[in-house]
């Protein structure tokens, strides 16, 4: 965790209205409130409910934390009222994402599970499907996150939308690549990660041609440096990146 993320997603400005009327409440039903939403798993069942436990653990909060400071009665309120709106956000946000993770986020974990548990163990290319089936979690989850704005973002989008399209290809060992994508790419800095004799075969290699003469031509092993130099720049994103992919 490289830094610190931004909750956006709990946008306070929504949830500053009046606080819920708890004079009803003994003190023991009070304290008994407080309780329970602090116990885990949480035990209020309703929001109705909630609301109270808000007015009740705003009040209990500005009380504890004010160090012996005597705050004024306005300072009272807007403390209450900061506590109430970022209590709010965590509640109804998690309601929201719960809808939502049944119809749209489940689906891709079943699919996760699915690949760990049944996938085959003999080859690296299983290997690599299990990382983007967990990438695709992953950027579902986030989209819906506390960090995600509005829109879906959050801020390190373009990283793990790379990492999926880079796995695409990887995991198919090649598929999918066209051919203006071999015909841009540049094998001067690949010695590293594919034998020298590939390069060489490559380079000398027949442009491909409609003809099925069945000998292997330029798309053929620019295919195989291809997903190799996809490789490095995956394993790259995830050296140098990955660290920031946290709420």
């Amino acid at each position: 965790m490289s830094k610190p993320q931004e909750l956006i997603g709990l946008k306070h400005n929504n949830y500053d209205y009046p606080l819920a009327d708890v004079s009803h409440l003994s003190e023991k039903e009070k304290k008994d409130l407080l309780k329970r939403r602090m116990r885990i798993p949480k035990e209020l069942q309703s929001d109705e409910e909630f609301e109270q436990w808000v007015t009740v653990f705003s009040e209990w909060n500005t009380y504890h934390c004010s160090n012996g400071h005597k705050s004024t009665e306005e300072e009272r309120s807007f403390e209450k009222m900061l506590t109430a709106s970022y209590e709010r956000g965590l509640w109804y946000h998690r309601k929201r994402f719960s809808e939502w993770k049944k119809e749209y986020l489940q689906p891709l974990i079943d699919e996760l599970a699915e690949h760990a548990a049944h996938a085959p163990q003999y080859d690296w290319q299983y290997l690599y499907a299990l990382e983007c089936a967990k990438l695709r979690c992953m950027r579902a989850y986030f989209s819906h996150s506390l960090i995600a704005d509005e829109n879906g973002n959050f801020g390190f989008n373009r990283w793990i939308d790379i990492c999926i399209s880079l796995l695409q290809h990887i995991k198919g060992d090649g598929l999918h690549i066209s051919r203006q994508q071999i015909e841009r790419m540049n094998t001067r800095n690949v010695k590293d990660i594919v034998p020298s004799t590939l390069v060489d075969a490559y380079e000398e290699a027949p442009a491909p041609s409609d003809e099925e003469d069945g000998l292997p031509d330029k798309y053929y092993y620019g295919e195989k440096i291809y997903v190799r130099k996809m490789e490095r720049l995956y394993y790259r994103i995830r050296l140098y990146k990955m660290r920031e992919w946290w709420e």
